[in-house]
């Protein structure tokens, strides 16, 4: 498969993927086009791999925790509404009330919490899959997706009297 096919299958499953990575449409576009081209000056490699889709979701994790890391330099304010890249094409029900929840409580999340989140919930990836596109152990992703878990918990005010 040549890059202009891969891109022209995958590129609006991939830009969902980074809008739910990210919550913010311009940063999701930015981490998405940089990890394609990324993808692009690999491609040799990648388009021989049995799944291909599977490293590129890999690039553009590594791209977005990267993005994160550089959070204080380079910072823009999302002007437009997210929530097209929020929304699946085949759900038209989903409240916008609640993707603003899931956005504004993943928005609490580390980068990589966020990532494991997103690809366990969002792409239903075993734990395997998600450690190799996070470069750790699935032992690693399994504790940091239960400290996720536990911050996204409501808290339940203590009994007393």
């Amino acid at each position: 498969m040549e890059f202009d096919e891969f891109v022209e299958a995958h590129l609006a499953a991939l830009g969902r993927y980074a809008g739910v990575l990210t919550g913010d449409r311009h940063l999701a576009e930015d981490v998405l086009s940089d990890a394609l081209i990324v993808a692009s000056t690999r491609w040799d490699l990648i388009g021989q791999m049995e799944y291909p889709l599977a490293y590129v979701r890999r690039i553009v994790a590594s791209t977005f925790v990267a993005h994160r890391r550089r959070y204080h330099r380079r910072r823009t304010t999302a002007h437009a509404d997210p929530a097209g890249l929020l929304a699946s094409p085949d759900d038209p029900h989903v409240r916008l009330e609640d993707r603003d929840e899931l956005d504004r409580l993943l928005r609490g999340l580390t980068p990589t919490q966020r990532a494991a989140v997103v690809m366990r919930f969002y792409l239903d990836l075993p734990d395997t899959e998600i450690a190799q596109a996070l470069g750790c152990s699935p032992g690693t992703v399994r504790s940091t997706i239960s400290r996720a878990l536990s911050a996204l918990r409501p808290t339940q005010p203590a009994e007393g009297g």
